[in-house]
């Protein structure tokens, strides 16, 4: 007879588990070192390049040089700088509220764009914007069907005249979509229902953000040794 292969599944389980958990960690540090070399590029070779061109010809000198490059490159920035300040300061203003309102109208009719500018705007107003959804608690909820449950976050009391309807006590919960949390479904559930979870409405975002992956170290559950071969 063949020997019980079992045990010799326990070091390739613990490798998965290590590699991902080093992606997890990685894969944030990757993605933001991405954008930020992104954003540095654009500086250096496009706008930096076009400010230094600019100052060689206002100096009259060649354009070739480093220094010149390095100067267009903190002019760039500094021109980021102040061009967002601007424009923060244009939208604050009556006028600027309804400019921008209009392009958001005009960019909401055009075809392919109106797809993604939403999308991108939620997560800009989200991270960006004054205001912040107003989570109350996390709870978890039977969806899409009882006896699964997802994590969501408790919007409001519900409609009156549901409630009326139903006889229950109806509660908003958000189900989010993830890695992107900032939309998703809401779904009136009685609040019977409604399962309390310890954690706050960060450690819930950052669940979905990592897919999942990033678990509350007082709510994570260690795995069920398999049980041994005889």
């Amino acid at each position: 007879m063949s020997e019980p292969q079992a045990p010799a599944r326990k070091p390739r389980r613990r490798i998965a588990r290590l590699l991902l958990t080093g992606v997890a960690v990685l894969l944030p540090l990757f993605l933001t070192g991405y954008v930020v070399y992104i954003l540095a590029r654009f500086v250096h070779n496009v706008a930096g390049r076009w400010l230094g061109e600019r100052l060689a010809d206002i100096l009259g000198i060649e354009a070739s040089g480093l220094s010149l490059r390095v100067a267009g490159d903190v002019l760039a920035v500094m021109g980021g700088v102040v061009v967002a300040g601007l424009v923060g300061a244009l939208v604050a203003s009556y006028v600027g509220r309804h400019l921008v309102g209009a392009l958001q109208r005009l960019l909401l009719n055009l075809p392919f764009v109106k797809f993604i500018y939403p999308s991108l705007r939620q997560v800009t107003d989200f991270f960006f914007g004054g205001k912040k959804p107003a989570f109350h608690s996390v709870v978890a909820v039977p969806f899409p069907l009882r006896g699964s449950y997802v994590v969501g976050f408790v919007m409001g009391q519900g409609l009156r005249s549901l409630n009326a309807a139903t006889g229950a006590e109806l509660v908003q919960v958000l189900i989010p979509v993830a890695p992107v949390p900032m939309s998703g479904y809401i779904v009136l559930v009685p609040r019977r229902d409604l399962i309390e979870l310890p954690i706050t409405v960060e450690e819930a975002l950052r669940f979905y953000v990592s897919g999942g992956v990033v678990v509350p170290p007082r709510e994570a559950v260690q795995p069920t040794p398999a049980p041994a071969a005889r």
